[in-house]
């Protein structure tokens, strides 16, 4: 019995204080090979205007300054369906980049969360002598 074929994978960071930037460096699950998609979610709907870099395997995803709202959905999308589609190899990727506040949360601290959807895609039969 294999793994599953899909798995979401989370890294969380706490914002502390006003125009706060935190370091991204993390790596995919070894287990899964591609990157499919990526959602980030908050705590604090008003942060929304922060921005995001981020680089997986030294290949630019969002290029700097990327708006975070961007990335968000709103609540009336079903589960599975609010990930933007990327199509990166995982399998141990590193994750590099910076997420900045811009002090326009309520309250802090407040959390971000990046989810990544991992997949096993299956490799086709085409080329393969029998």
């Amino acid at each position: 019995m294999g793994y599953p074929k899909i798995k979401y994978q989370h890294f969380t960071f706490k914002v502390e204080t006003p125009s706060q930037e935190i370091i991204i460096d993390a790596e995919t699950d070894k287990l899964y090979n591609t990157c499919t998609g990526i959602n980030v979610l908050l705590t604090d709907e008003n942060a929304k205007f922060s921005t995001l870099q981020l680089d997986m395997n030294g290949q630019e995803i969002f290029p700097e300054n990327f708006e975070v709202l961007r990335l968000q959905f709103r609540q009336h999308v079903p589960f599975g369906f609010d990930y933007h589609s990327l199509k990166e190899p995982a399998g141990g990727s590193k994750l590099k980049g910076t997420y900045k506040d811009v002090a326009g949360a309520l309250s802090y601290p407040y959390f971000v969360t990046f989810s990544l959807r991992l997949e096993n895609l299956e490799c086709t039969d085409t080329g393969k002598i029998s």
